[in-house]
């Protein structure tokens, strides 16, 4: 892997060595596995992902490219100004594992909003399959629990 300067990378989560300075991926698992609607949720989140069914390289925050590649790519631009890109990159199984520097973590890119993606892409799963089944979709609805906020989504049948 080819480094960088360090005059020309970022100051931040790094891991560093005598002569290069570079920004550390790290790979989270998650448990989507529809591309369609892991591009549906991002979306809907606000992002404009990038799909590249080879794969691409992400790239860090000036724009150099990396090694770690990606089918799913939100590009740096889309999010703070230090910011490495995005990736979801599908494994062996079909599964996509997120791909999210260690600064982007610190800065919001984490577990939490994970989660919330995906909630997103699973409310765009479930709307689908009840379309395919014939439902009409009547509400969705935030509920308190005891494990915290659950999202319930309501259908009737034709």
């Amino acid at each position: 892997m080819a480094g960088h300067t360090a005059a020309a990378t970022c100051r931040h989560d790094l891991l560093r060595t005598e002569e290069t300075v570079m920004s550390k991926y790290l790979e989270m698992t998650t448990n989507i596995v529809d591309e369609v609607y892991l591009v549906e949720a991002l979306k809907e989140l606000g992002y404009r992902p990038e799909i590249c069914p080879q794969g691409a390289p992400l790239c860090g925050y000036t724009g150099d490219e990396r090694p770690e590649r990606a089918q799913v790519i939100i590009r740096r631009a889309q999010l703070d100004s230090a910011s490495n890109d995005i990736g979801f990159a599908r494994d062996e199984r079909g599964v996509y594992r997120a791909i999210i520097s260690e600064y982007d973590r610190g800065i919001g890119f984490n577990t939490a909003w994970l989660g919330r993606l995906a909630q997103t892409y699973k409310e765009r799963q479930t709307m689908a399959v009840a379309r395919s089944k014939g439902y009409v979709f009547q509400g969705r609805q935030v509920i308190d629990t005891p494990q915290g906020k659950k999202v319930q989504l309501r259908f009737s049948v034709r």
